[in-house]
């Protein structure tokens, strides 16, 4: 029974040193602390101004302490702003506390700030200070009832399950239901996103054993974040229907804390409002942007394509080469040999047009009756070549001209109307003898 106790205790020594992350806020009455008020003294984690340790301590009510800053304070808690705040000295209702004050001169610009860290504050407090004097001016608030998430919208994130409202299951909101994240793939980047989307500058942890109900769904699994990323929704926006390899047992717990040495958060409550719909719409239009580039490319590329194709196609018509094989037949001997022989399809090929002619040759003239000569048939004989024609160079003689031992004497035949006379030759010709 020993044994167990020890196990016990060391089991809530872990579980407080993940819920107390510095920076985490409480409310106590009396001295007492739990995680169901929502009034009371404010206490915070946090260093003072002589020691580095981390401890509880109460916050100074100045004159710089107003409505803003007691609703940033409900707003890490999880409420939705602050109805009343003051110094415990002017109420009974929250009964007194020996803690020390530790913070002074908070001052917010923005109630709808989500922690304390995105205002100013100091660790010094002055020995001459009320507050260091008496315990009386310690600041309390009173929160509104009404919880930052009851009117959610897609991609808002919560930490559930914990003492502290620093450190809890993470769960986000999607498709009408609050879920959980897988951690698969989750690290410390995607982490630090989380945290800062709740307003912390810094992750303390995220590992832990938190798991959800059965009854939720796991919404995220494999979150990739980038560290320039302030809202989880730009990671991973929701999904349409619930898909993962994961458990319950694998649901991420995370720890969110004040570091100094980060930038502090500038995230609102209604910073990540609409960054779920954003991923969402970005993705639309990078895919739309996409398909415009791929369709401008095909459009381009499909005629040059075309033509090319065509250019190839009318160049090998036009040359109509093809290779075969060529036989040599040399003194008596058939050798074959390769060769390339290219031939012209001339089937598809017309033949060239006559040539036109704007003068018509004259009509023949018309011979005497007596024309031709008795013993002659002008149908079934040529007419002889003509005398005094000399052979053209190059060319061979041509048998039987000119006639040999004849002359062509000249007839008195004079010349028709209309025809030219015959230089050297008189119409009509003479009879020829019957060859």
């Amino acid at each position: 029974m020993g044994l167990l106790s020890v196990l016990l205790l060391l089991i809530g020594l872990i579980y407080t040193a993940h819920c107390q992350n510095r920076g985490t806020v409480r409310l106590v009455r009396s001295g007492t602390f739990s995680s169901s008020y929502s009034a009371g003294i404010v206490q915070i984690y946090y260093f003072t101004s002589s020691s580095s340790t981390n401890r509880w301590g109460n916050i100074c009510y100045d004159s710089s302490f107003g409505s803003t800053e007691a609703s940033v304070i409900c707003n890490q808690l999880g409420y939705n702003g602050a109805s009343s705040y003051g110094r415990d000295g002017s109420t009974s209702s929250y009964g007194t506390d020996s803690s020390a004050t530790i913070i002074d001169d908070v001052s917010c610009s923005n109630s709808n700030y989500l922690t304390l860290q995105q205002c100013t504050l100091s660790t010094s407090i002055s020995t001459l200070s009320s507050c260091s004097l008496r315990t009386s001016y310690d600041a309390y608030v009173a929160c509104h009832t009404t919880r930052i998430w009851n009117n959610p919208y897609s991609g808002q994130i919560r930490l559930q399950g914990s003492t502290y409202s620093s450190y809890g299951r993470l769960e986000v909101y999607c498709n009408g239901q609050w879920g959980t994240v897988c951690d698969d793939t989750f690290g410390f980047t995607d982490a630090r996103v989380a945290c800062r989307q709740l307003g912390y500058s810094d992750y303390n942890s995220y590992s832990g054993n938190l798991a959800g109900s059965s009854s939720q769904p796991i919404w995220l699994d494999r979150v990739y974040c980038s560290s320039s990323d302030s809202c989880l929704a730009y990671c991973e926006s929701c999904p349409s229907s619930e898909y993962h390899d994961c458990t319950h047992s694998e649901d991420v717990a995370l720890g969110c804390e004040f570091d100094t040495s980060r930038t502090d958060s500038t995230n609102t409550l209604s910073t990540c409002r609409y960054a779920d719909s954003s991923a969402n719409i970005g993705g639309i239009i990078g895919g739309v942007i996409a398909a415009f580039v791929i369709c401008c490319v095909l459009i381009i590329s499909i005629p040059i394509c075309i033509c090319c194709c065509l250019g190839v196609g009318i160049g090998a018509a036009a040359r109509g080469g093809r290779s075969g094989r060529a036989t040599v037949v040399t003194a008596g001997t058939t050798t074959a040999t390769s060769a390339t022989v290219t031939t012209t399809n001339t089937s598809n090929l017309t033949a060239p047009p006559p040539p036109a002619y704007e003068q018509q040759p004259p009509p023949p003239a018309a011979y005497p009756a007596a024309y031709p000569a008795a013993g002659y048939d002008a149908e079934k004989a040529p007419y002889p070549p003509q005398q005094g024609y000399p052979a053209q160079p190059g060319y061979p003689p041509q048998e039987g001209y000119p006639p040999q031992g004849y002359a062509y004497p000249p007839q008195g035949y004079e010349a028709q109307p209309g025809y030219p006379p015959q230089q050297g030759y008189n119409y009509p010709p003479p009879a020829y003898p019957a060859q």
